[in-house]
């Protein structure tokens, strides 16, 4: 290498070549340099899954920043409720996709643990702010029903879309099943803990159970759920972290490089963006019930389906897009995350609000809408601990989700 070239940086989801080797900020050091010092460049910013999502972001999601203000204007002054709904749903879709981006290149100067809770928690900022302000106004059946919803969205349209780009055109689709296997697994255990308070309340007779049983109940779930989260995490960035950095299927050894990025640009986008997506889910949660009246679309339907699938939108894009070129792997890792870290850390965190504010029943999902939770989950457990799949099995999952309201027993209308 000569002096005046600029050591390579390699991407962390492949091993590196010697000699080099990669720290954890993402710089390159190369044994024998004459150049040492090098822009850091957080690793991260290395995934297809951020270069696509700020591709996105940078060529068809700037204009939308202009409805954020007028999202707000429309709360404050009091607009009509469809207009002021849609207004401010369709302000959270830039919003997001900036908040996605900030954290991953703020995430290169804080821990990996306080990079994985950063992202479970902002990185879901749709769910978590719907949820926590939908409790707090006493509508739980919204709260549930996004948090239920994106979670469905995850399993089922994602992850399908998935399974149909990357093998359309291919007799089956192989992918590691280690590492996928063990995801799906905490993911069940984690639907299997949700289940816990409604089980009750469905196979128990109604006397059984009182108003303080039901509070223990969800308590003690909300505390396994927390525990749960923190095993996951001492297994994930601790104990086999090498599982988690193993090369998926099809992704190139080589990346080109980027300039460094300063990190008070990504902070003063994420300082901005978390109160403004705050205040759009205020006006947005608060214009829900006029919403519905007004248009006569089911108001569980839109909360379970409209708000989950809009507010996502540019994730859900870019997961499927890099999935296309990866073939499988990286599109079911980020999808079973996901879904993760709303199952273990969104869910008690709104669940942990309605026990400030006396509000036990959280966890108390309708008897079919568990059910259908509990199925999809198994179906996604099965088809990830296979190894392999193909179009086929994706366009049933997409199917699945598109018939999600008839299953859930809910009319559009």
């Amino acid at each position: 290498m000569r002096p005046d070239q600029n050591p390579q940086i390699v991407s962390p989801l492949v091993s590196p070549s010697p000699p080099s080797v990669v720290s954890r900020r993402g710089t390159s050091i190369m044994s024998g340099s004459s150049d040492p010092r090098q822009p850091l460049v957080h690793q991260d910013s290395w995934r297809p899954y951020h270069r696509i999502t700020a591709k996105i972001c940078h060529s068809y999601l700037s204009a939308l920043l202009l409805l954020v203000p007028i999202g707000f204007i429309a709360g404050i002054l009091g607009w009509p409720d469809v207009a002021a709904f849609l207004l401010n749903l369709a302000a959270i879709v830039p919003l997001v996709s900036w908040m996605t981006l900030s954290l991953s290149e703020l995430s290169a100067s804080v821990t990996p643990l306080v990079d994985e809770l950063c992202k479970a928690t902002l990185g879901n900022a749709v769910e978590l702010t719907v949820g926590v302000i939908a409790v707090a106004r006493g509508q739980v059946r919204t709260a549930q029903s996004v948090l239920l919803g994106s979670t469905l969205c995850y399993l089922l349209l994602v992850l399908g879309s998935c399974f149909f780009v990357s093998g359309y055109n291919k007799k089956k689709l192989a992918f590691d099943r280690t590492l996928t296997g063990i995801l799906s697994s905490v993911l069940m255990a984690a639907a299997v803990c949700l289940m816990i308070p409604t089980a009750l309340a469905m196979f128990l007779s109604p006397g059984a159970l009182s108003r303080g049983d039901i509070t223990h109940v969800t308590r003690g779930t909300t505390v396994i759920l927390f525990l749960l989260l923190l095993v996951f995490l001492f297994f994930r960035l601790r104990t086999h972290t090498s599982f988690f950095r193993a090369a998926p299927t099809g992704v190139s050894t080589q990346s080109p490089q980027i300039p460094a990025v300063r990190s008070w640009r990504p902070a003063i986008t994420l300082i901005a963006s978390v109160p403004s997506i705050v205040l759009c889910g205020f006006f947005m949660v608060g214009s829900l019930r006029g919403f519905s009246k007004s248009t006569g679309i089911s108001q569980h339907f839109t909360s379970l389906v409209l708000i989950p699938l809009v507010g996502n939108s540019t994730r859900f894009l870019s997961i499927v897009t890099v999935d296309r070129d990866d073939r499988g792997a990286l599109g079911i890792r980020a999808v079973i995350t996901s879904a993760l870290r709303i199952t273990l850390l969104v869910v008690p965190c709104v669940a942990f609000l309605g026990w400030i504010v006396d509000v036990p029943t959280i966890l108390m999902f309708d008897a079919f809408d568990t059910v259908v939770f509990l199925v999809c989950v198994i179906v996604t457990n099965s088809m990830t601990h296979n190894g392999e799949t193909n179009y086929f099995e994706g366009l049933m999952l997409v199917g699945k989700y598109v018939f999600l309201p008839f299953l859930l027993n809910e009319p559009l209308f």
